[in-house]
């Protein structure tokens, strides 16, 4: 039987190998959202928001981080930094129990996971009435 770090371990790496294939294939088809995708971009994922150094070290201690993986995620299609982020709100789809978020903010995880999980940063998009 498997441990739940396990899984995840046998989960990312199965996701590491298949992810480059999907975000290989051409522009258009990349850009055709399929379920639990917020967005897409041709920026590099680095460029979604704030590089949040305190809270990539919680992630990368299992202190902050995505309930669900990549239950809500951004694809970068663009020719440099191509991948998927992980979303998540202090409303929606976050593991805080230290409380280190702050309220309206979306967190976008990359390598969720790993010893080089990242964590941006970025103010919610406010709702249209």
């Amino acid at each position: 039987m498997l441990r739940n770090g396990q899984k995840f371990g046998i989960f990312a790496l199965i996701f590491s190998l298949a992810a480059p294939l999907v975000l290989a294939s051409n522009a258009d088809a990349a850009r055709k959202r399929v379920p639990g995708e917020y967005a897409y971009t041709s920026l590099p994922y680095w460029r979604v928001g704030a590089l949040n150094r305190q809270l990539s070290n919680a992630c990368q201690r299992g202190e902050f981080g995505q309930r669900k993986y990549l239950l809500s995620s951004i694809g970068f299609v663009g020719k440099v930094g191509q991948t998927l982020t992980g979303i998540a709100t202090t409303t929606w789809n976050l593991y805080d129990p230290k409380g280190l978020a702050e309220p309206r903010k979306t967190y976008h995880f990359f390598n969720q996971g790993y010893s080089n999980c990242k964590v941006y940063v970025a103010d919610q998009p406010r709702r249209r009435n």
